[in-house]
């Protein structure tokens, strides 16, 4: 017999993560299915998805582990008494950590830092005046988290022109996200549009406190003050953004600079929705002494779900083994060997300048297309760049790429260090290295890169890579997701086939062979 655990996350980015005894072997957001970006409330199509893709009822799941937010509306309790052992909880940081203990060794410092996590009462304290978590410090040892320190903030209901407000760091990217785009989930836009900006000594500092994380009133009053919305394309919003992310990853050092030296740990785990910037991720692993720096790819709240499951492996059954778990956590729809000559045809298709989209095994866990279902073009051509965002992303024109480069050429372009394989990482380009690449190099010289090991030599990517450098002398491509506008990233193959035609993708990938689209 096995064991089954279901971690259920109800929340923003709602998730369903399936473990059978001590392997993940299902984990889906919400949004991949309904096709609705960061969609929240009860995933029950997402449990149903990851119970038929396993063949097992619901009398075949040991423990059902809900993480509901504590006013949530979208609830359907009565769904859950098709389960024979149900526990809820609220607690939010908690499960941040143990979904990124999967890529921890023992005896690691654990940061979770996001928008906003779970009330003070929540995790059992007594407090007569509503707080939120902002960002918590565990010790990761024996497989068990135990709590150091933690900070609450209060939450600012439509406080200023742009919304609400309270002081988290998420929060910061959300005010500044909502007065630039006004979208609430733009912050990966902010990040980027920061490389353009420059000191203005008009806007105050952002973090107030090197030691305790406090917005600056004096920032979020000048930010009151401006005109609403302000466009992205103005060097005053490039400014603002510069001077958030210059701060916060000055903050971000100092702090685990601090930490390392107060607990003698140097193996840092992050996560939370801040361990997407990748810019920050490179600038800690290569700026301070760490040995290793770990992020789980669904470090944001999609990841809630996976944290929940580990969290009841560990503490109600007391499982102290390895967990096994891999980065594509999707069914997979199509099994079957890709030819060489497939592998032949593709790399001529994007040598020519050919847009490819890529739909093969499961789909990624986490906001990262890693060469599942991802759009594949040579880097090495500066109009693709504009072609992949004006023509085919309908996206801002600043927004730079990912790349994809086997282990082996690291060193060819950068020096750096990278924190992980996932793309959530940035390193430095060598300069000589910059005018090879130009579709692929940010404003600021730097690259988000997905670094495929000796490991993944089957699969279809690692092949494409081999085959390109061998043939071409071409030793990078760029991998963005597959997805339009305003869409999470495709699902299944009707899903690829039917986005594939509408934002204008030359080729598909699919079933271990190549159509055309256009």
């Amino acid at each position: 017999m096995h064991r089954y655990i279901l971690g259920v996350h109800s929340g923003h980015d709602s998730s369903v993560c399936l473990i059978k005894d001590c392997e993940i072997i299902y984990a889906i957001a919400k949004e991949r299915l309904t096709r609705k970006k960061h969609d929240s409330g009860e995933p029950l199509e997402c449990i149903e998805y990851v119970l038929e893709a396993e063949k097992i009822s619901y009398n075949d799941i040991d423990l059902v582990v809900r993480v509901n937010w504590y006013n949530s509306k979208e609830l359907v309790d009565e769904y859950y008494k098709r389960f024979r052992n149900v526990v809820v909880k609220y607690e939010h940081h908690v499960f941040h950590a143990y979904a990124v203990s999967l890529v921890m060794p023992q005896n690691s410092l654990i940061y979770v830092i996001d928008g906003r996590g779970c009330r003070n009462i929540d995790n059992g304290l007594v407090d007569e005046n509503e707080k939120f978590e902002s960002e918590s410090l565990y010790i990761y040892k024996n497989y068990s988290m135990n709590e150091v320190s933690k900070q609450y903030s209060k939450h600012f209901s439509n406080a200023y022109k742009w919304g609400s407000h309270m002081d988290s760091i998420g929060y910061a990217y959300a005010d500044v996200s909502r007065l630039i785009f006004n979208d609430y989930n733009a912050a990966g836009k902010i990040m980027a549009l920061a490389a353009f900006g420059r000191e203005n000594n008009d806007i105050p500092k952002v973090i107030s406190n090197d030691n305790k994380l406090e917005i600056s009133k004096q920032w979020l009053e000048y930010l009151n003050s401006v005109d609403y919305p302000i466009s992205y394309d103005t060097e005053l919003a490039k400014d603002i953004a510069y001077s958030l992310q210059k701060s916060v990853e000055d903050y971000l050092a100092k702090r685990v600079k601090f930490f390392i030296e107060k607990y003698k740990i140097f193996n840092v785990g992050i996560s939370g929705g801040v361990a997407l910037n990748c810019k920050n991720n490179g600038n800690m692993i290569n700026k301070l002494d760490i040995n290793e720096l770990g992020i789980f790819p669904a470090c944001g709240d999609d990841g809630i779900a996976i944290g929940a499951a580990v969290w009841a492996l560990r503490e109600i059954y007391g499982d102290k083994n390895k967990i096994k778990w891999k980065y594509d956590l999707g069914k997979t729809y199509y099994s079957g060997m890709v030819s060489d000559e497939v592998i032949d045809e593709l790399v001529e298709l994007l040598i020519a300048g050919k847009t490819v989209g890529v739909f093969e095994g499961g789909s990624e866990i986490g906001p990262r297309a890693l060469c599942n279902r991802s759009i594949l073009a040579i880097a090495n051509r500066i109009d693709m760049k504009d072609k992949l965002n004006l023509d085919i992303k309908k996206r801002e024109s600043f927004r730079p790429f990912g790349g994809v480069v086997l282990e082996k050429n690291i060193p060819y372009y950068t020096e750096s260090k990278i924190a992980n394989d996932y793309m959530l990482s940035a390193v430095v380009v060598r300069d000589e290295r910059k005018k090879e690449i130009p579709a692929l190099v940010h404003f600021d010289g730097t690259l988000r890169v997905q670094v495929i090991r000796e490991r993944d030599k089957e699969r279809s990517i690692y092949k494409i890579l081999k085959h390109l450098e061998e043939k071409y002398g071409e030793k990078i491509l760029i991998n963005t997701s597959f997805n339009g506008k305003n869409e999470p990233i495709v699902e299944n193959p009707s899903q690829a086939r039917k986005t594939a035609k509408e934002i204008g993708l030359d080729y598909l990938f699919i079933d271990a062979s190549i159509e055309k689209v256009r």
